[in-house]
C-alpha cells in the first residue's frame, strides 16, 4: 500500500506547506496532495498552481490534486496546466477530480451546482482527449473546442492518471468508466466506504476494465498514548467534521446520531491513537476494502502546527515501518 500526505492548509505562508511536503518525501511518503475550495478563509484554491511550486522543491513524490473541482473550469485550461505540472515535475502528476458539493463555491463562479455531474462527465473525457490527441474538436452541452492541441505534451504517456472522487451511483459509474482510480474523501466510515468500493469494482468488471486503484483520504493523529491523542486532537476533529462535512446533506456519509464524542466520531473513520493502534486501524482499512493508497491528513483547524508535525514524525518513525 502506498502512503500520501495532504498537508496542513490555512497557514500564514505557503512556504510552510512546501516544507511539510519536503519532510514527507524525506520520510518516505509516496505522494502529496492539495485540495481545492473557494470562498473559504482556511482552505486553498488553485491546486495545480500549488503543485507546480511543490514540484520545484521535491524530486520523487507523486503530486496529486485531491480533488480539483473540474466543473468550475474549462477543460482546455486544466489540460494545459496539468501538462505543465507534469512537465515541471518530470511526470509526477495525478489529476484527482470531483464534482464538488458546496453551493457557495459554484455561486462564486456564476455556475449552477445542479450541473456539476454533467460538467464533470464531459470535462473529464475532454481533458483525456486533449492529453492523448491532437487537433481536438468538441461541441458538447457545456464546452466547445475547435482544433485544439495541448503543448507541451504531458511527460506521462499516454496521459497522467485521472482519479475520481465519487459517492453516488452515477458518480461511481463515471469513475469506473472514465478514471484510473476511485478516491474517497475523509468523512466516510468504513462501512460507507465498503459499499462504494463494491459498486466501483462491479462496474469496472462489467466494463471489462482492470480493477482500478482504491485510494482514500483519512485524518490521522498519532501520539505516544491513545489518551494523549484523544485529548490533543479530539475536540478539533469534532468541530472540523461539524463545520466541513456534516453541515451539508451527503448521499453516503451519515452523522452519528446523538451527542458527537470523539470516540463515536473516530470509530471506523479517523486513524487516531498510539502507534500500535494506528497500525491496526490502517491494516484493517487495507484488508476490508482493498485499500491501495492511503492519503493522510495530520491536522484540522485547532490542532497546532507543532502537534501536527510531531504526529507526522511519529507516524513516519513507528507506523510506516510496521505497515511493510
Amino acid at each position: 500500500m502506498k502512503l500520501g500526505l495532504s498537508p496542513l492548509q490555512g497557514t500564514d505562508s505557503f512556504e510552510e506547506t512546501i516544507r511539510e511536503c519536503e519532510r514527507a518525501e524525506a520520510a518516505g511518503f509516496d505522494s502529496v496532495w492539495l485540495g481545492e475550495h473557494h470562498n473559504n478563509p482556511v482552505l486553498y484554491p488553485a491546486p495545480l498552481l500549488g503543485l507546480a511550486a511543490i514540484a520545484a522543491r521535491t524530486g520523487r513524490v507523486s503530486l496529486g490534486t485531491g480533488v480539483l473541482l473540474l466543473p468550475l473550469y474549462h477543460p482546455m485550461c486544466v489540460a494545459e496546466e496539468g501538462a505543465m505540472v507534469d512537465m515541471i515535475s518530470g511526470g509526477r502528476l495525478i489529476l484527482g477530480v470531483g464534482a464538488g458539493y458546496a453551493p457557495e463555491e459554484f455561486a462564486a463562479f456564476g455556475l449552477s451546482v445542479k450541473q456539476r455531474g454533467s460538467r464533470l462527465d464531459e470535462g473529464a473525457a475532454l481533458v483525456r482527449r486533449l492529453w492523448t490527441e491532437t487537433d481536438v474538436t468538441h461541441h458538447g452541452r457545456h464546452y466547445h473546442v475547435e482544433g485544439a492541441t495541448v503543448g507541451p505534451r504531458p511527460v506521462q504517456q499516454p496521459a497522467p492518471p485521472i482519479w475520481f472522487g465519487a459517492w453516488t451511483a452515477p458518480a461511481i459509474e463515471r469513475a469506473a468508466r472514465l478514471g484510473d482510480a476511485w478516491l474517497a474523501g475523509p468523512s466516510a466510515a468504513l462501512s460507507e466506504l465498503s459499499s462504494c468500493v463494491a459498486a466501483y469494482r462491479q462496474r469496472r468488471t462489467e466494463l471489462g476494465k482492470e480493477a482500478g486503484t482504491i485510494a482514500a483520504f483519512r485524518y490521522v493523529f498519532v501520539a505516544g498514548t491513545t489518551e494523549e491523542a484523544l485529548e490533543t486532537a479530539g475536540g478539533s476533529f469534532i468541530r472540523a467534521f461539524e463545520d466541513m462535512y456534516f453541515r451539508w446533506p451527503h448521499p453516503v456519509v451519515k452523522r452519528p446520531a446523538g451527542e458527537l464524542t470523539i470516540e463515536r466520531l473516530a470509530e471506523n473513520r479517523i486513524i487516531l491513537g498510539d502507534p500500535d493502534t494506528c497500525v491496526r486501524e490502517i491494516s484493517r482499512f487495507r484488508q476490508e476494502i482493498g485499500l491501495d493508497h492511503l492519503v493522510c491528513r495530520f491536522s484540522v483547524p485547532g490542532i497546532s502546527r507543532d502537534a501536527s508535525m510531531a504526529s507526522l514524525d511519529l507516524f513516519a518513525r513507528e507506523v510506516m515501518p510496521a505497515l511493510g
